[in-house]
């Protein structure tokens, strides 16, 4: 038999004078582009539109932010609660993060402050307060929210927001499912007006229906009532935006008023919630130790410090743990959602790296004013690109309104009813529950239900933290499954075997591969040559050449040889400078098994086998 045809070796020489000139050129391109003043005009989306502002964008930037600001605060309250921290700190971290965002945004619709969501995570990583166990001590949720800000800055500037593609649909859909519904559930002990201490989901279950003997008729109906009126002011607010489209821009402003004031005071529900049951268990309310409703109680008056976090409070790393990798990756995918949906949604674009920088920048100084971690809001988000904002500087009205009820409100908020909290909560996290994601998922990809089933169960029963990485891990095992297991088509003929994997070659395939050559060549009575046809291949790792390098001399003892075809030219180099001895090489099928064998013929890359020879085809996964 004749060799094998084997391209020339790679000549390796040192490196020349003109490659280091190149290099040296390159490098040089490299930072004066980086230097830029386009670069430093990116980094500073403000740059861009600040030059063009004019009093009409003002005016959509005051009005979208007092509409914001006027759902923030109630909501900063409620999520303060579920945080599991004083309610103050929820209005501390709506504010700061407004105020970054102006200079270092891309999106103009977003708002940047506490969400459900980031505020359970944030539940999970404290410890109580000696004298309060049912309140964590909020040097913890400072200090998560400086260092979730450091992460966010260092992977922004990096360009490592790419991790974050290795996080699914389907896992955030179960993760956000779960998290509503632990949310949700977390609230019904102030709608039922009893009080309990609880850690997670099912404990939160079993101490409810422990206590629900203790229900208090008044906290109920308030809390119930509370819910009706919520949903009656959701649907005025979606009533009137209807008619408001079908008016036009064009209407005169005397037909547009009244719809318009409608829309405001349904987009403004959870405060006209709030402020009413407010004033009715103050009306109601005899004297401080005579209360009908439970109710919120004293909120620490005045504006936040501007300080440093607490680095010298005891065991961070322990009582932080997983948090400093999960809150940061959270809170930014939740970013990047809803700023890339709106970016869609109004013809603009976002850059995922310099959301991370924003939203780094915005965590990092909101630790400095004692806020906890923060993020993108959907509910706020869309009620600012419905109000027609035209830049990110309407955060500046929506926090300058928070700062506001901070130094003039906090008295007037201890009357406000925890049940009407709760409320405010529970109708919002409702429409968080991905339902429909089933049986789409069923009709379209099975598999993928999973890690879906995955991160809910593990969410509900372990926490969202733990629930969330074991969703992710099973999203990789599945994401990892075709490599360790590559469909490959295997054909026969005599004493030589072709083989054709589907797709490219790595370490998770040693297994298989190794199995194959046994199973189809070695272990044999009369062992068989190898011919694999690399069409599909393009990348092997350092384990697959491994295998190989073992596997030529086992074949060279039992007398057959491994060979390979149809390889791209930057394959070719990566066995040539592997320096597998023995690997034949050719350039197509035809040519390997004309050299290695005279009995067969490859026709459009199928075998065309004699009818008389006891020949099969198959398929092995």
């Amino acid at each position: 038999m004749d060799g094998p045809s084997r391209p020339p070796a790679i000549e390796r020489s040192p490196t020349s004078t003109t490659s280091l000139i190149h290099m040296k050129r390159k490098a040089k391109k490299k930072v004066k582009n980086y230097c830029s003043k386009q670069k430093w005009m990116e980094r500073f989306p403000i740059s861009f539109w600040a030059p063009k502002y004019n009093t009409g964008w003002l005016v959509r930037d005051m009005i979208a932010g007092f509409t914001v600001g006027l759902t923030v605060i109630p909501q900063a309250l409620a999520y303060a609660n579920i945080a599991n921290l004083p309610l103050e700190y929820g209005l501390y971290s709506s504010f700061m993060g407004g105020f970054v965002y102006l200079f270092l945004g891309m999106s103009k619709d977003i708002t940047v402050g506490p969400t459900a969501i980031m505020s359970l995570l944030v539940a999970g990583y404290g410890t109580a307060l000696e004298d309060s166990p049912d309140v964590n001590d909020p040097a913890y949720a400072i200090l998560l929210a400086f260092f979730c800000g450091a992460v966010q800055l260092f992977m922004g500037i990096f360009h490592l927001g790419f991790v974050t593609n290795y996080i699914s649909h389907v896992v955030v859909s179960g993760f956000t499912s779960a998290s509503a519904i632990t949310i949700g559930f977390g609230q019904v002990k102030h709608i039922l007006g009893i009080s309990y201490s609880a850690h997670g989901f099912l404990d939160e279950v079993i101490e409810t229906f422990k206590h629900i003997g203790q229900t208090r008729w008044q906290d109920f109906v308030l809390g119930f009532t509370s819910i009706i009126f919520l949903a009656f002011l959701r649907w005025c607010k979606n009533y009137s935006q209807k008619r408001l489209e079908n008016l036009g821009k064009e209407a005169r402003i005397a037909k547009k008023a009244p719809w318009k004031t409608l829309w405001i005071v349904g987009t403004a529900r959870n405060a006209v919630c709030v402020i009413i049951t407010g004033a009715l268990a103050y009306g109601l309310m005899e004297d401080e130790y005579d209360k009908v409703f439970t109710i919120t109680g004293n909120v620490t008056e005045g504006l936040p410090k501007f300080q440093a976090p607490n680095f010298g409070a005891g065991d961070i790393l322990v009582v932080l743990q997983s948090g400093l990798l999960i809150v940061p990756l959270i809170g930014f995918l939740e970013n990047i959602a809803i700023a890339r949906g709106f970016a869609r949604q109004n013809n603009y674009r976002v850059e995922s790296n310099q959301e991370l920088i924003a939203l780094g920048a915005c965590n990092l100084a909101g630790s400095f004013v004692s806020g906890y971690p923060i993020t993108g809001s959907f509910s706020r988000s869309a009620i600012n690109s419905q109000s027609d904002v035209a830049t990110p500087a309407a955060g500046i009205m929506t926090g300058s309104l928070v700062l506001l009820a901070i130094a003039f409100l906090t008295p007037l908020f201890f009357y406000i009813p925890k049940a009407s909290l709760a409320a405010v909560i529970i109708y919002a996290v409702i429409f968080m529950v991905d339902y429909k994601i089933v049986p789409e998922l069923w009709r379209v990809h099975k598999i993928d239900l999973l890690p879906l089933s995955a991160t809910f169960v593990f969410s509900l029963w372990l926490g969202v933290e733990y629930g969330t990485l074991i969703g992710i891990g099973v999203d990789l095992v599945l994401l990892m499954l075709p490599y360790a297991k590559p469909k490959t088509q295997v054909k026969h003929r005599d004493n030589i075997i072709l083989v054709k994997p589907e797709r490219g070659l790595r370490y998770p395939a040693v297994d298989k591969l190794e199995t194959l050559l046994d199973e189809e060549c070695l272990m044999r009575d009369i062992p068989r040559s190898i011919v694999f046809d690399f069409t599909y291949i393009s990348g092997l790792d350092y384990s697959v050449l491994e295998t190989l390098k073992d596997s030529v001399k086992s074949f060279r003892r039992n007398g057959q040889t491994i060979a390979v075809a149809n390889c791209t030219k930057k394959i070719t180099g990566v066995l040539l400078a592997a320096n597998i001895d023995g690997l034949d090489i050719y350039e197509t099928v035809e040519e390997a098994f004309a050299k290695m064998g005279p009995s067969t013929i490859e026709v459009n890359g199928d075998f065309d086998m004699d009818a008389t020879d006891n020949d099969y085809d198959e398929e092995r996964f």
